[in-house]
């Protein structure tokens, strides 16, 4: 509700191994059908105000679910992320399976799932900084940019060559400001978040 109330951005650490079969099974969770209020308020902050996720460790069922509901995911090369942890699996009737067989982080990258691979928590929690700074607005031109003469022979004459696009992008945007998203899937595609003369872009 405060998150709501004054536009503030949401840091989700996602991170548990989900239910078990039998503890949801009986009254009055059973009948309540998990109706719990923490899917309705994301749902409503959603478009209103950054909702940002990191997974580190074990992030199963609901709480993968709840990081599936955030604008971008990051994730450590640890984690592991699955709708359904090991009980929920063997309880389906699909046999043991080690939690860390589960949606690695490295597969959900590939996948779509996340958007961000960071080495650790340092690195995940500088990654989410990194990336709700560009909701701040403006700031103030760099004052140093590549150099732009660099463009000239970026694109091929050729049109159907191929070209490397993101060095381009490098050139064209503030220095270091460039955060490239989802890196490891749909290898034909560019997205990303950076500044040109300050201002957020992406």
């Amino acid at each position: 509700a405060l998150a709501e109330q004054q536009r503030l951005p949401l840091l989700l650490l996602a991170e548990g191994g989900g239910g078990r079969p039998g503890d949801v099974d009986i009254d009055p969770i059973y009948n309540s059908q998990l109706a719990v209020s923490t899917f309705r308020q994301m749902g409503r902050l959603s478009g209103r105000v950054p909702l940002v996720g990191v997974a580190s460790g074990f992030c199963f069922a609901g709480n993968a679910a709840l990081l599936g509901m955030c604008d971008v995911v990051i994730a450590t090369e640890g984690a592991n992320i699955g709708m359904a942890g090991p009980a929920m699996v063997a309880g389906g009737g699909l046999g043991q399976v080690a939690a860390s067989a589960i949606g690695p982080s490295a597969e959900q990258a590939r996948n779509g799932v996340v958007d961000l691979l960071a080495a650790d928590d340092a690195e995940a929690t500088a990654l989410a900084r990194r990336y709700l700074g560009f909701f701040q607005g403006p700031l103030p031109p760099p004052a140093t940019f590549a150099d732009q003469r660099l463009l000239r022979a970026a694109v091929p004459e050729n049109r159907k060559r191929a070209f490397a696009v993101r060095p381009i992008i490098e050139t064209l945007v503030d220095e270091s400001s460039w955060l490239e998203l989802r890196r490891e899937f749909g290898r034909g595609l560019v997205s990303g978040l950076a500044r040109v003369d300050g201002r957020p872009i992406g």
